[in-house]
């Protein structure tokens, strides 16, 4: 059994689902907790029946019974506790963004080399069952040469705000921790992203929320390929839109949002289906529990992680490369050599 410490009970609680006994089968149990609101820590406490718990995340490191540290914190600290994790012998499950700075992502990198140690970004996008079956078609070739993608995340971040006022404060960067859905799906499907070209607006539908939240990305990827990216995080939610949008365009096909047509001759009538799994739970737990399952396989089975320190720092090197667009005006190069 896997013992993990979970650092940021808020945004980690999707994990806390392991500790549930539907989920035996997980091989993983959440057995010390962390956070900087006691009253929290202790209602978890006592909800899941955990009982190591502190509000200093690298005396929560430093456990003798902890296997894996989560990171589930607020992004601008994920650095600090990521390594205290790897240099006191821990595994690391963090949380999108991995890190938000260039130096961060190269510190990181060097300490997963360093330790041996698994790290793996829980890019939920990746446990979405349709855009998994969605990978299993492309890489099959059933949609021939993969031409392009598109990419959203579209989430009105004003009731987020609420619940967890540091990212206006802060205020959170929604390039490193709110496009990075899209951009590491786009990654997941098309590679190394090359070169970007990046507007950004700040909506004023948040009105506490200081510098822009909406932004369209245009991509062009090492192998030739053209992909972009939408990242509206303050709009108001339009009806019939998922959060996180997915387009993948092939010479003999095409998928969006699990949504199939096939025209492998090039003639008609095509072959048109959707992607479902009729009972199957769906959501952000969902996508956890896919990426726990996951994180086990890598730690017991040697497994390479979906999403390791590399590919994350890359994912934070296309973000950064987007402020420079913004402020720039022009298209700037991605740096991928981590």
């Amino acid at each position: 059994m896997l013992r993990v410490g979970l650092i940021g009970i808020g945004h980690g609680r999707t994990l806390m689902q392991a500790n549930l006994p539907e989920y035996d089968y997980l091989q993983m149990r959440v057995t010390a907790l962390c956070d900087v609101d006691e009253a929290r820590l202790a209602g978890a406490v006592e909800e899941y029946g955990v009982r190591a718990a502190t509000t200093d995340y690298k005396e929560l490191a430093r456990r003798d019974d902890v296997d894996i540290v989560g990171v589930y914190s607020p992004g601008p600290v994920h650095a600090s506790q990521i390594l205290a994790a790897l240099d006191a012998g821990k595994h690391v499950m963090v949380t999108k963004s991995m890190v938000y700075s260039m130096e961060e992502a190269e510190r990181v990198v060097e300490a997963v080399d360093r330790t041996g140690l698994t790290l793996l970004v829980t890019q939920t996008m990746r446990g979405d069952a349709k855009h998994m079956e969605s990978k299993r078609l492309c890489d099959s070739g059933a949609l021939g040469e993969l031409l392009l993608g598109e990419a959203s995340y579209i989430h009105d971040l004003r009731p987020v705000y609420a619940k967890t006022p540091w990212r206006t404060e802060a205020p959170q960067d929604l390039l490193l921790g709110g496009a990075c859905h899209p951009i590491d799906a786009l990654r997941w499907f098309m590679g190394d992203v090359e070169e970007v070209h990046c507007y950004g607006l700040r909506g004023g539908v948040a009105a506490n929320y200081p510098q822009e939240d909406n932004f369209v990305i245009n991509l062009r990827f090492a192998s030739g390929r053209i992909g972009r990216v939408a990242a509206l995080c303050g709009v108001v939610h339009p009806p019939a839109l998922p959060m996180n949008g997915l387009g993948i365009y092939g010479a003999k096909g095409s998928i969006v949002d699990g949504r199939v047509r096939l025209d492998p001759d090039g003639a008609v009538p095509m072959r048109e289906y959707d992607i479902t799994f009729p009972g199957a739970k769906r959501g952000h737990g969902a996508e956890m529990i896919v990426m726990m399952r996951h994180m086990a396989d890598c730690v017991t089975n040697g497994a390479k992680p979906w999403v390791g320190a590399r590919e994350g720092a890359r994912v934070v090197a296309t973000g950064l490369a987007c402020w420079e667009s913004m402020r720039t005006g022009r298209p700037a190069r991605v740096r991928n050599d981590f």
